[in-house]
Formats: C-alpha cells, sequence, structure tokens
C-alpha cells in the first residue's frame, strides 16, 4: 500500500540512480585496473589515441611499431584508449598466449576492417566459429594435403617458366606472379575446380581485392568514419561497395562452378574428386542442410582473399630476403639440390626432407610475418603475470614484437635460418612464435600454406638466383602487412648442364601424366 502511494516519478528516479550508481560503481573498478597499466603518451581527452591511427597505411605501421617498441620497454604491455575503451597492447609471450586462449571475441576492429567478408572463420562469434571449426578441420588433414601436392608442383612449375620472361632483365617486381599462381592454385586445391578451368577467375578479382584491403586500412585510420551511420555517406563507401561487389562476384563463380561439376559428375554417374576439397566439404554439408549457400559464401570469401593474398605476400617476402643473404639462398639451393637431384618435383617425403627450406620459411615469418597484430574482445577479467584486463576492454597482441624480443638471442634482429635447426637455442614460451596466428583461433590453413609455399620456393630456388636489397623495403599496413611500392628483385638462371634439366623434366612430365 504504502508503494502505490510513492509518484511514479520518484520510483523512475530512485531507480535510474540504482542504475547510474552501479555503472559508476563498475565504471571505476574499470578505470582503477587499466589505470594500473601503462598508457602510451600523446593521449587526448574523448578520443583517445584514435587519431594516431590516420595518416595512411604506412604512417599507420611506423605507429604500430611505436608502440610494440613502447610495450617492450614497458614490461610487456602498454594501454591505447579508442575513446572511453581502454586497448590493453601486449608483447609479452605468455601474456599473449593467456589472452589469445582465453578471449576468443574478435574485436570491433575486425567487423570495420573486414565486415565486408561477411560471418565466415576469421569474422564470426565465437558460437559460430567454434561450430563450423569443428566441422571444417578435416579438410586440411595431411592425407587432403598430400593430394594437392601434384597441383602445387605443377602451378610451380607453371609459374618458373612464366617468370622466365623477366629473368635477366633488371630489375622488376614479383607480386603480380605470386598472386595470379596462389589465386589459382587456392582455386584448384581447396574448391576443386578442374585445372583447365580458368573462366572461373575474374580477372578484376585482385585488383578488387587489393582496393578493398586498403580502404579497410583507410576506415580504421580515419575513426570517424567507424560509425556506421557516418560512414555511409563517405565517398569511401561507393570505392568499397564497388571493390566488394567484385570480390564477392568471385566467390559466387567459384561456388557456381564447383556446384555444376559436381552435377555433372553425378549425372555421369562418375566421381569428380581427385581429392575432397575444402568446397567439397563445404557442398556436402550444404546437402545435408547444415550449411546455407550464404555460409559458404562467407567462408569462400575469406578463403579465397586469405588463402591467396597472404601466401604471395610472404613469397615475396622470400625472395627479397633470400636475395639479400646470398649465403642463406645458396645454402638453401644445396638443400633441393641434395634433396630432389635434377628434378623440382616434390614428393610428400620431399617435403619432410626439406628441413632447411622451412626453416628459411620460418625465420621469414619471424621477421617479416603477414598478419603482425591480432585484436580481442576481453569479455571476462583476464589474469596476467602482473596486470589484470578488465572485462570490457580490448586487446591487441603485437606479432611483430613478440618476434624481436631479447628471447630470440643476441641476434634477434638478424635473418638467421639455422635458429630453427636446433630447438634447443629457441625461446620456450610457448607464444613466441606466431607466424600462423596464435591460440584456439590460429591459422587453419597453417600446414596448406607451408607446403604450397615449400613447393613454389623450391621450383624458383632450383631454377633461378635471386638478387635484393631488403634495407630499401618500406612496409605498409593496410590490415596485413605489406612491402611498398618498388621493391624489386632480379632473377637469373643458374647454370645446369642440359642432362640434368632435361632428366628433370622428364620426371615431371611423367608425374603430370600420373596426375592427369
Amino acid at each position: 500500500m504504502i508503494i502505490t502511494m510513492i509518484p511514479i516519478s520518484v520510483v523512475v528516479i530512485i531507480l535510474m540512480c540504482c542504475v547510474l550508481a552501479l555503472y559508476y560503481k563498475k565504471r571505476r573498478r574499470y578505470l582503477d585496473l587499466a589505470s594500473k597499466v601503462p598508457t602510451q603518451k600523446d593521449r587526448l581527452p574523448i578520443i583517445g589515441h584514435l587519431y594516431k591511427l590516420s595518416g595512411g597505411s604506412e604512417r599507420l605501421w611506423e605507429y604500430s611499431k611505436e608502440v610494440s617498441d613502447a610495450a617492450e620497454k614497458a614490461g610487456g604491455i602498454i594501454t591505447i584508449w579508442a575513446g572511453p575503451k581502454a586497448i590493453f597492447c601486449i608483447n609479452d609471450p605468455d601474456d599473449a598466449f593467456t589472452v589469445l586462449n582465453s578471449c576468443l571475441d574478435k574485436s570491433y576492429f575486425y567487423k570495420i576492417a573486414f565486415g565486408w567478408f561477411g560471418h565466415g572463420l576469421l569474422t564470426s562469434d565465437v558460437a559460430t566459429w567454434k561450430h563450423n571449426r569443428k566441422l571444417l578441420n578435416p579438410t586440411f588433414s595431411q592425407h587432403v594435403l598430400d593430394g594437392f601436392l601434384p597441383i602445387f608442383n605443377r602451378q610451380a612449375t607453371l609459374l618458373a617458366l612464366e617468370m622466365e620472361q623477366s629473368a635477366g632483365t633488371g630489375l622488376f617486381d614479383p607480386t603480380d606472379y605470386f598472386r595470379e599462381v596462389t589465386l589459382e592454385t587456392v582455386c584448384q586445391t581447396a574448391f576443386g575446380i578442374s585445372l583447365d578451368d580458368r573462366s572461373v577467375i575474374d580477372s578484376e578479382y585482385k585488383k578488387a581485392l587489393a582496393v578493398a584491403l586498403d580502404g579497410s586500412a583507410q576506415r580504421l585510420g580515419r575513426f570517424w568514419l567507424h560509425s556506421d551511420f557516418l560512414y555511409q555517406f563517405s565517398a569511401l563507401r561507393k570505392t568499397m561497395d564497388e571493390a566488394v561487389a567484385v570480390v564477392h562476384k568471385m566467390s559466387r563463380n567459384v561456388l557456381n562452378t564447383r556446384r555444376a561439376e559436381r552435377k555433372e559428375a553425378k549425372t555421369a554417374n562418375t566421381s569428380s574428386r581427385r581429392f575432397i576439397a575444402f568446397l567439397d566439404l563445404l557442398l556436402d554439408l550444404s546437402d545435408d542442410g547444415s550449411f546455407s549457400d550464404d555460409q559458404i559464401l562467407n567462408e569462400l570469401n575469406i578463403f579465397i582473399a586469405a588463402g591467396h593474398d597472404t601466401s604471395s605476400r610472404v613469397l615475396v617476402s622470400i625472395m627479397v630476403l633470400l636475395g639479400t643473404h646470398q649465403d642463406v639462398q645458396e645454402k638453401l639451393y644445396k638443400e633441393v639440390i641434395t634433396v630432389l637431384g635434377p628434378s623440382s618435383y616434390l614428393n610428400k617425403e620431399d617435403i619432410a626432407r626439406l628441413v632447411y627450406t622451412e626453416a628459411v620459411i620460418k625465420e621469414v615469418l619471424r621477421l617479416s610475418l603477414v598478419v603482425p597484430i591480432v585484436a580481442r574482445e576481453v569479455d571476462k577479467d583476464i589474469k596476467l603475470k602482473n596486470y589484470t584486463l578488465p572485462a570490457g576492454s580490448g586487446c591487441a597482441v603485437l606479432f611483430w614484437g613478440i618476434h624481436r624480443l631479447p628471447i630470440w638471442g643476441p641476434d634477434r634482429l638478424q635473418f638467421r635460418p639455422e635458429r630453427w635447426l636446433d630447438p634447443s637455442t629457441l625461446p620456450r614460451n610457448p607464444g613466441a612464435f606466431c607466424g600462423f596466428s596464435l591460440g584456439r583461433r590460429n591459422c587453419i590453413g597453417k600446414p596448406y600454406a607451408l607446403m604450397a609455399i615449400k613447393t613454389i620456393v623450391v621450383h624458383l630456388v632450383r631454377k633461378y638466383r635471386i638478387s635484393a636489397d631488403y634495407s630499401k623495403v618500406k612496409l605498409e599496413y593496410d590490415v596485413l602487412l605489406k612491402y611498398g611500392e618498388g621493391q624489386h628483385i632480379t632473377l637469373q638462371l643458374r647454370k645446369e648442364t642440359k642432362e640434368e634439366s632435361k632428366k628433370g623434366r622428364r620426371e615431371e612430365e611423367v608425374q603430370e601424366d600420373n596426375f592427369r
């Protein structure tokens, strides 16, 4: 009866006061925990450090390195502020390992940068990711990868032949060569598109993807465009929409082509499968109702882009670093000759025996990795070695900085693949090497990428002597790390006896006939 006598307005005011009191109590605790972590300099009122993200892809990368250096000096962690939200930047390997195994929600930055991909493994919520990852893991088993080797070899052989037109002509940029071969290889392996059907590959796709990634970096750098409302009125939105339309068209082409091949094979009562491709599994899941076409397209958008663009960037880095370090290149060449003789054709036994080649790839990924930073949402309090990250904050793990810590030894800034040949000299921290990300949401395509890249490197080093100058490299960050324009290499054909060349070609022709 007493309650009914209290005016409704008073009840509302009391409830609002309680809510505000709880909010301020929670906010005070948040700020108390956040304030214990050192803060990066030059924080502005209201917007925090967001203004530091502007200035283009080269400036964005310079600021990322600046924050990484500050985190190392501060003991492995430092805070930047996105408005009222703390983003804890970590380059301590143990804390990084803790965070990336505890915080599985991707940062809101991924929505801004990669929202146009859809809700695939890269960007989906935790529940969707867990469900899809479990279903898709079998597509990259060793048995499946072994079935890809004939295609890896064939594509690498074609690449080596095509690059002859640039050999002996002086400096050139190999990026387009690598984009072409990795895109075709992904279509033929992970998506099962027939070897001779190139109509599925949109000629504008690679250009559109580059525009979309650059546009993503521009939006990240213009903090006012983080708002969907403001973004929809921007000129960048129109540019992005046009590029993304081409990217999505490519995914639909791949889906329709493979579905038609399966239908034709079923009608003819023949098998269209040389192996169980990633897309075949998705289509099988679609047939039993586990995946819709939209879900398939979301995964294809990511796998086509990530499967070829990241690999092509790694290959550019490998060529430049091998061309700079001639001693490493010659050691790799000698291993290739020892393992393969006059042939360039790799089988699964050869892959395991190319130990130094793998060490070179890992060392390239250590010093010049494609994904230098990953970001997560902190959805619960996380206890680190020296601090507690409060729920509601964000976290950025700085792989670039982790790969340059003193735990790698006094030569940590040097390109020295030999470090990988003696495990006792490597850091013992499980979070020290992040070449394929880290933690539970690591890269599902790691074994695929290693095998494909190793095959291409062997074919090229077997045929060419590479020259380059890494000191002239300028790095840019368009949400992935890349070399700026004008980073070139030169190729010279190696001197081989005609008998060796003929023997090698005969062996490759036999393997090709067996595959077909």
